[in-house]
């Protein structure tokens, strides 16, 4: 199986193509801004150095966030132009689930810094969620871990390569590529109404 795995929920611009358990090419930029002119030449040079046709790919996988409206929305919307005419699935999986999957045996707390004096934190066991990302001070993060008697473990940056090894295994069914943002838009229609998320 052939996965193409994209991320741009943060300051880094990454992508990779993996076969199996093997990498078959990667990159990983820190740009800060401007994943949307970066990301399509990005996954255009990964097909040429991996010498592989774009219709070989089996599945993509995204990660869904914590992050920007803006970040979020340029890994989804080019995995799903991608994916429709090929008629493949797109698997999403958050920034904490792909950190907390560098210790499958283990009970992780996992955080995200969102900014504005909040975080996103899980808790993860064993490769199952046991209390879904959630929006919190730090110190409620800690108290969180404390309570489930888990490490707490920062998730900086996205390995976009355990991304691509998770979605070789999961169910499609199970993990929809919806968006997780760290807080509302901020561009709202006539009389204040908020734009959907969707």
């Amino acid at each position: 199986m052939i996965v193409l795995a994209l991320d741009t929920t943060g300051p880094d611009c990454s992508a990779c193509l993996s076969q199996d358990d093997r990498v078959l090419a990667f990159t990983s930029e820190r740009i800060g801004r401007g994943h949307a002119e970066r990301l399509a030449p990005m996954v255009a040079e990964l097909f040429v150095a991996a010498d592989l046709a774009r219709d070989a790919v089996d599945r993509i996988a995204v990660c869904t966030g914590p992050g920007s409206f803006t970040g979020l929305r340029v890994a989804l919307s080019l995995a799903k132009g991608f994916a429709l005419p090929r008629r493949l699935p797109v698997l999403g999986m958050d920034a904490l689930m792909i950190e907390a999957a560098t210790w499958p045996d283990a009970r992780v707390a996992v955080f995200r810094d969102v900014k504005r004096g909040q975080v996103f934190a899980a808790i993860h066991e064993q490769g199952r969620v046991r209390v879904l990302p959630q929006a919190m001070s730090m110190n409620d993060a800690q108290a969180l871990a404390a309570a489930h008697s888990a490490p707490l473990y920062p998730a900086e940056r996205v390995d976009v390569r355990m991304l691509a090894q998770l979605a070789m295994a999961a169910d499609p069914a199970d993990h929809a590529a919806d968006p997780l943002y760290a807080r509302a838009p901020d561009a709202k229609l006539p009389g204040g109404k908020v734009l959907p998320a969707s």
